[in-house]
């Protein structure tokens, strides 16, 4: 039963990157080609933060680049942790008094990937994403107090 639920697990964190990064380049496409970067910089600025236009370009960025990595595993952690700031910030600079409910541009749909890239860190991508392969292996507790006398 063990190897099936490590199976199961795999499969989830692989669904979990795939939605994920999915939607982080359909986000990232839709700010850079059609809405235009000059609207995220004006979203940015009506939100009161500082340096809007760097701010535009590394969101941006983070969604195409970090949304590509995570449908391929690569980074999962570090994405997901990324996917838990960008929402919280959303959430505490542009969402907080709208509600909570999408349709009223609340933030629930922010808490969601907020939650989704606290899975991803918690949990990385699983044994069917590339980030396996840049691990090393464990040691064991031996090799870390040393060899014997």
């Amino acid at each position: 039963m063990d190897g099936f639920m490590k199976v199961v697990r795999d499969l989830t964190l692989l669904a979990a990157r795939i939605v994920a990064g999915v939607v982080l380049v359909a986000h990232g496409w839709h700010r850079w080609q059609v809405a235009g970067l000059e609207t995220q910089v004006e979203l940015l600025r009506d939100a009161g933060l500082p340096a809007v236009s760097g701010l535009a370009v590394l969101t941006i960025l983070f969604e195409v680049v970090g949304g590509t990595l995570l449908v391929f595993g690569l980074g999962t952690p570090l994405i997901g942790l990324g996917m838990v700031a960008m929402n919280v910030a959303t959430i505490l600079t542009t969402k907080a008094g709208n509600g909570f409910y999408q349709f009223t541009n609340g933030w629930e749909y922010n808490l969601v990937l907020a939650a989704l890239g606290l899975l991803l860190l918690a949990f990385g991508s699983g044994r069917l994403g590339l980030d396996p392969l840049f691990r090393r292996p464990p040691r064991d507790a031996e090799n870390l107090i040393g060899e014997g006398p």
